[in-house]
């Protein structure tokens, strides 16, 4: 039990009323008697009532409730968590209603007033948005119920804690389920690269269309039916897209409400969606701290294996050894894959840098995804008005350049590249994907 706001608020009510007694004494000393016997009289009567209020209010019978929890959350997503109360005591009840809240989540809701009549039940609900992703365990509910004449609260905990797993933002991803692999690309607005011939693997037959090149007829299927067949090809299927995940400190870089490795961990959902759409297999490595794996995996169960997998992973603050990671993933991929390398460059990482993508090109077809600081591009914006200001312009330019040049050695070396801000490298990743398998190379 504690006081209520009212009780305090008596109280200090009170307190003023003594000093005023105080205060007539000297000045109005004919009606200081009168007025100290009412503030005695007032004073006894407010410690009846809360003693009084205090023992009929001391326990709540009858109060019930649970919460309700959606499957799972996605990080920055705002949610609405249920929470259903049932009275069943004999008297109304004032609630005042919070939760217990994981420190993934981040509520201005609570707490929630509420008045509960005998007998009755209610269902309310608050927004709560996760900010860091990981398992998510909720406590009790932890409710204020006020006494009788509302002098004191009473400290209520009711149902049972809750986990729940908070997955990186994959509503994009739900959102295409329903759409066809075209109708999703231009959802997603990726243009679409003309195929450069007719694929490898052959899907069927069908009749001669005006377009058709001479190499897809069919001759004898024509001969036979008496009219022109063509064969009509489809991108080959089966090839297995590994990513490379940085998880060292550059990722651990705030872009906006998103940290650049939670942008990284979006682009490589939605790319993998996609590719596992078209029927390749998409596996996973970390390096950097953390070397968790996931052997190529494909259908429809493989994106749900990967969210899995990938929930909990954070960056941390290792450094990024790109040569030991490229010889790890030699030593476990045998098959020749599209290995997709997400990280975050600068011109010292050049040497080690570009010997791992020499080891693995000469395996694997390899991309390099470079995660462009968004703060680099602000200030190079910004006018120049002092020399302050010049200094910061030139030495953002500097870095500019000598990133470039990094990301031109790459380009040189046959290497693709793909280089956007964190909130628009999913874009990149599905796009530059895309032209790979339209183009035969993958």
């Amino acid at each position: 039990m504690r006081p209520s706001p009212l009780l305090i608020r008596l109280l200090l009510i009170a307190t003023a009323s003594a000093l005023a007694v105080s205060v007539a004494r000297i000045w109005w000393p004919a009606a200081a008697g009168l007025l100290s016997s009412a503030w005695w009289f007032g004073l006894v009567a407010l410690t009846l009532a809360a003693l009084l209020d205090l023992l009929t209010g001391r326990h709540v019978d009858g109060l019930s409730g649970h919460r309700h929890l959606p499957g799972n959350l996605a990080l920055g997503v705002e949610q609405l968590i249920g929470v259903q109360l049932h009275n069943r005591g004999p008297r109304p009840l004032s609630l005042q209603v919070s939760d217990q809240l994981p420190e993934q989540l981040r509520s201005s809701d609570l707490p929630l007033q509420v008045a509960l009549n005998p007998g009755q039940d209610i269902h309310i609900h608050y927004n709560a948005t996760p900010v860091q992703r990981g398992r998510a365990a909720f406590g009790h509910l932890a409710l204020l119920a006020s006494s009788p004449w509302k002098l004191w609260q009473c400290r209520v905990q009711l149902g049972a804690p809750q986990e729940v797993k908070v997955y990186p933002n994959f509503l994009g991803i739900s959102s295409l389920q329903a759409l066809s692999t075209e109708q999703s690309l231009r959802y997603l607005g990726v243009h679409q690269q003309q195929r450069r011939g007719e694929g490898l693997d052959f899907r069927q037959l069908r009749e001669y269309r005006r377009g058709d090149s001479q190499r897809q007829v069919d001759w004898r299927a024509s001969a036979r039916m008496q009219k022109l067949i063509s064969r009509e090809y489809q991108d080959e299927r089966d090839q297995e897209i590994i990513f490379l995940l940085d998880c060292g400190r550059r990722m651990r870089t705030q872009d906006g409400e998103l940290s650049h490795f939670d942008h990284a961990l979006n682009a490589l959902l939605l790319s993998a969606y996609v590719a596992i759409r078209q029927g390749d297999a998409v596996g996973l490595q970390c390096f950097a701290g953390t070397h968790s794996r996931l052997p190529p995996v494909k259908g429809e169960g493989g994106i749900n294996l990967l969210l899995n997998h990938v929930y909990d992973i954070h960056s941390g603050t290792a450094h990024s050894d790109y040569t030991a990671a490229a010889e790890q993933l030699l030593a476990h991929q045998q098959r020749r894959a599209l290995v997709i390398l997400l990280t975050n460059v600068r011109d010292e990482d050049s040497e080690d840098l570009t010997s791992a993508v020499q080891q693995l090109s000469r395996h694997h077809l390899v991309m390099v995804a470079c995660l462009r600081e968004r703060a680099l591009d602000q200030l190079l914006e910004q006018p120049v008005a002092d020399f302050d200001s010049a200094l910061l312009y030139s030495a953002g330019r500097d870095f500019s350049a000598r990133r470039e040049r990094l990301l031109q050695q790459l380009r040189a070396r046959n290497n693709i590249l793909a280089d956007a801000l964190p909130s628009e490298m999913h874009l990149s990743l599905v796009e530059a994907y895309w032209q790979l398998k339209r183009s035969g190379r993958l």
